[in-house]
């Protein structure tokens, strides 16, 4: 692939996007709130912690992801297993929340333009 292409940045921004609204967002509308109740796993003194940890984890390689989807000259396969990987995160998105979490959409259309990105 030579350079990147309008379909991997708008892929990438959207990536970027779901990133800040899941570290910022979802921290304090979903994990706040578990963690106000105090230590979900009591018998595991750093559970807090390593909630916290894992939540800002998962939005650090959103935003990888997004980096080398967007980076010149990335292997075609490799931006559409990110791209199909995408869409599977907005699959089990859609079962584990059975539609209550709008997430699914935007992982789903960014793994959708990281496919066509990398077939043209």
């Amino acid at each position: 692939m030579s350079g990147t292409n309008a379909w991997l940045w708008l892929s990438g921004a959207i990536m970027v996007i779901v990133a800040v609204l899941h570290s910022t967002g979802g921290a304090s509308s979903v994990l706040g709130p578990i963690l106000a109740r105090g230590n979900p796993h009591p018998d595991m003194a750093i559970a807090p912690e390593l909630l916290r940890y894992l939540w800002h984890s998962l939005s650090a390689f959103m935003l990888l992801s997004a980096a080398v989807v967007v980076w010149p000259d990335t292997p075609p396969m490799l931006v559409l297993a990110i791209g199909v990987f995408w869409i599977l995160l907005g699959l089990a998105d859609i079962v584990t929340s059975r539609f209550a979490h709008p997430g699914w959409i935007p992982m789903s259309i960014a793994g959708a333009l990281a496919i066509i990105g990398a077939t043209r």
